[in-house]
């Protein structure tokens, strides 16, 4: 019988050691220096890591729906706060508090779209960031950090939305960090649509 043989035998019958002590005690697994390991001492060393494991698993899951609790409490809170605007400086002004001071995030801005102001260099440096896509996240160079945010001076990261309407994208609202490692490329913009989407449907635009 070849080794592969016994191997496919005792993984279709797991339980066949079960009712066999005698010949459990018989096998023994190295362990790395004199003397050897008991196939129960070993199957209890895995399980006690797999258990490490999970347990790591389940403490990433539960900070990450801490966190998401987090940001859907500040979501809600910024979009009624933001019914209170009668104006889209009103608007401005109130995400770039809500960013600070309910997202906590390290900065914030919200950029019109202005025909008018096309040598805005904020306007300028969001279309080409955006380049015809509704969101971004992802690392900044110094010089456009700064265009967007002007007391920044170095590389950082940043989430990015636009704000539609039915004339097409009429701005876009921004968290960013000095962090290049806060916003990734593969992060996810859900709660940041969210409110784009609000921004977007908002009665006013004196």
């Amino acid at each position: 019988m070849k080794p592969d043989d016994v191997e496919a035998f005792l993984r279709a019958h797991p339980d066949f050691l079960q009712d066999r002590p005698a010949l459990l005690a018989a096998l023994n697994l190295p362990h790395g220096g004199q003397g050897a390991v008991s196939l129960v001492e070993r199957q209890v060393a895995i399980l006690r890591e797999r258990t490490i494991t999970s347990r790591q698993k389940l403490a990433e899951l539960s900070d990450i729906g801490k966190e998401n609790d987090r940001l859907l409490q500040a979501t809600r809170d910024t979009i009624l706060a933001l019914l209170s605007a009668d104006t889209k400086t009103d608007i401005e002004t109130i995400w770039e508090q809500q960013v600070l001071n309910t997202f906590a995030a390290e900065l914030g801005t919200l950029v019109w779209f202005d025909s008018d102001e096309q040598d805005d260099p904020r306007q300028s440096v969001a279309q080409k960031l955006l380049a015809g896509s509704d969101t971004i996240s992802g690392v900044l160079r110094p010089e456009e950090m700064a265009a967007l945010f002007p007391s920044v001076a170095c590389e950082g990261s940043v989430a990015m939305s636009c704000i539609r309407r039915q004339q097409g994208v009429v701005g876009v609202i921004v968290v960013g960090a000095t962090d290049t490692q806060r916003y990734q490329a593969e992060d996810g913009t859900l709660f940041l649509d969210y409110l784009a989407e609000v921004i977007g449907q908002l009665p006013l635009w004196s």
